[in-house]
């Protein structure tokens, strides 16, 4: 008798499979996947989550070490499993959550254990499907019908505008439901009673469960397919036609009412809204569309190759206010066009192309580079640093790695033997290579801003990010910091927060290398929105930055400050802010941030979503 080893914390549970099970198989039972294990391999495990918090982490590697490449059958539903973590690619995998009974336990444990068998969950593509059964693509109430649906084998209507999502969905249920047979998708007003059944899967061995039919605006099916339909819904099919199905169906109106002004079949619509999933159109729920872009944009940069996006306040706003005719579809639509048109780094409400026309004008008029768009009125021009500067803090910080890479290639011959010696040199040019990374990087970000897109900021936030990711070399150096977040409440500015973020992250980092070991650096936040940073560091220093940013003698022939500091300066120049330097003899160094006076552009929330400025 095969033995099938049950992993389920409730001593309830275990019971209970051991007595279902115990006339087919040899029933091993342990709490937990520490326990010991069956004393021969198990042909099928059955395991029930959650796991004990130690275990969790580990689940899927001890699972593996368990019982290596045998089928798994999880008493949960596959909505609630991270399917990735605990089974790898090839492992077959059933689901049966919580609470069953004995018959479809013992059918579900011998379709695992039937050859060929029963197909297994495609980790790669789970979490693709799982987010069309949760929010925000789904209300949370029509998210909680879905998950349910899953592991049903009753009819399931969707209700819904065009473009709410209905096929996804439909494909998401079929896809977590583990059934054997293919996802069959027919138009209803393209049915035509004579060949309905000839255009399904046929039965066959492979075709045990079945698969699904999903019949799409099943409002506008002929009056003489009824009862085809019915026969399908109900199952009736005689012996060796098609293979069972599950039958799903989507609908834009509302088939009771329908029914009874006598437009359907009523048997017919009773049958198909077993279980109803209602999706409310996009417009009201409005809320939902910040998490909504967010979900898509994930996907369309990947699909589209782009770096990360962020959408600004404004943009936001004018998509959440948008109507969207076409629902969840046409949203992504705008999305995709909006990214591809322009490939952003920062989307504001010009950049979004809601129709495709807009798409060639955007093109014809140069607006993907850059060009006539996004101009802030009173912006300050788009600062770079001088050319000098540039060219030389660029050789300076390659030069450095360079020679170490090149010291090492030359003595290659005489380290090989020696592994100390070899481990040392490698550590070195893995190092050099990463400044070398670490500094292209940087002036790839630098490169990728544009126009600034001023909106509220909360300075004290942004100072707080930039001075966590440089904790480590300032605890390193033994440099204490000192904050004064100015008291209570935010401190806004407006300015572009991406921008405003790279800048403060590179001043500190140009800063950070000057400073004196062992010395505080007091960091000040002030009401007004001005920023104080205070440092020590050796005069010779502070004064070529002070006659970098304008505020002291020329610097003698190739000084030039740091390039992180240059591009900072940059930065923070191109969003209204000015920087200053100043070094009192013997005194701390003190560069002051002050948005004082900006001309950048106050909000632009109703200029207009998407329509060119001049």
């Amino acid at each position: 008798m095969p033995t099938i080893l049950v992993i389920d914390a409730s001593a309830s549970v275990r019971e209970t499979l051991r007595i279902v099970l115990r006339q087919e198989y040899d029933v091993a039972l342990v709490p937990s996947l520490g326990a010991t294990p069956a004393p021969s391999p198990p042909a099928l495990v059955i395991l029930g989550l959650p796991l004990a918090p130690s275990e969790d982490r580990a689940a899927g590697p001890a699972l593996d070490a368990l019982a290596p490449n045998v089928p798994v059958l999880l008493l949960n539903a596959p909505t609630e499993v991270d399917v990735r973590r605990l089974v790898p690619p090839g492992r077959r995998v059933g689901f049966l959550p919580k609470p069953f009974d004995a018959y479809a336990l013992r059918s579900r444990v011998r379709a695992l254990l039937a050859e060929p068998a029963s197909p297994c969950i495609d980790a790669s593509q789970a979490d693709h499907q799982r987010r069309f059964l949760e929010a925000p693509f789904l209300p949370s109430s029509a998210a909680f019908v879905a998950r349910q649906a899953i592991v049903s084998d009753v009819p399931v209507l969707l209700i819904g505008e065009p473009g709410t999502g209905a096929w996804e969905i439909a494909r998401a249920i079929h896809f977590f439901s583990g059934r054997s047979g293919p996802f069959t998708a027919l138009r209803a007003a393209q049915l035509d009673a004579g060949d309905l059944l000839g255009r399904l899967p046929p039965a066959g061995a492979e075709e045990r469960e079945g698969g699904t039919l999903y019949i799409e605006g099943v409002h506008d099916a002929p009056p003489e397919t009824y009862f085809a339909l019915l026969t399908l819904v109900k199952g009736h099919l005689a012996p060796g036609t098609v293979a069972p199905l599950r039958v799903l169906a989507s609908t834009t109106e509302n088939l009771g009412v329908r029914a009874a002004a006598g437009a359907f079949m009523p048997e017919l619509a009773h049958a198909l809204s077993t279980v109803a999933i209602v999706l409310p159109p996009l417009r009201e729920r409005a809320a939902d569309v910040p998490a909504l872009v967010e979900l898509l944009t994930a996907d369309l940069t990947t699909r589209l190759r782009l770096e990360p996006v962020t959408y600004t306040e404004a943009a936001l706003d004018c998509l959440t206010r948008y109507q969207w005719f076409g629902n969840i579809a046409e949203l992504e639509a705008v999305l995709g066009r909006t990214l591809a048109v322009h490939r952003p780094r920062l989307v504001e409400p010009a950049h979004l192309v809601f129709f495709p026309e807009e798409a060639v004008a955007a093109v014809a008029g140069g607006v993907s580079r850059g060009e006539g768009r996004g101009a802030v009125p009173g912006a300050a021009p788009l600062a770079t640093p001088n050319l000098e500067v540039l060219l030389g803090e660029l050789a300076h910080e390659l030069r450095n790695p360079m020679v170490t890479i090149k010291t090492f290639a030359q003595h290659l011959d005489s380290v090989l033997d020696d592994a100390e010696v070899r481990t040392r040199f490698s550590d070195l040019t893995v190092e050099a290579v990463g400044r070398m990374d670490a500094l292209l990087e940087t002036l790839l970000d630098f490169a990728r801003f544009r126009v600034p897109v001023p909106q509220p900021t909360d300075l004290r936030t942004i100072v707080v990010r930039a001075l966590d990711e440089h904790a480590a070399e300032l605890a390193r150096r033994g440099i204490r910091v000192e904050r004064d977040d100015g008291g209570p409440g935010a401190v806004t500015v407006r300015a572009d927060e991406p921008q405003v973020l790279f800048a403060l992250r590179n001043l500190l980092a140009g800063l950070i290398r000057d400073l004196m070991p062992h010395e505080p650096l007091r960091v000040v936040v002030r009401a007004d929105g001005t920023l104080e940073i205070r440092v020590h560091m050796e005069p010779t220093t502070a004064e070529r930055l002070a006659a970098y940013v304008g505020e002291g003698p020329a610097p003698a022939a190739g000084e030039t400050p740091p390039l992180p500091f240059a591009l900072a300066t940059a930065l923070l120049a191109r969003n209204g802010g000015t920087l200053t330097v100043e070094s009192p003899p013997g005194a701390a160094t003190v560069i002051t941030v002050s948005w004082a006076g900006t001309r950048l552009a106050e909000s632009r929330k109703d200029e207009g979503c998407g329509s060119p400025r001049s």
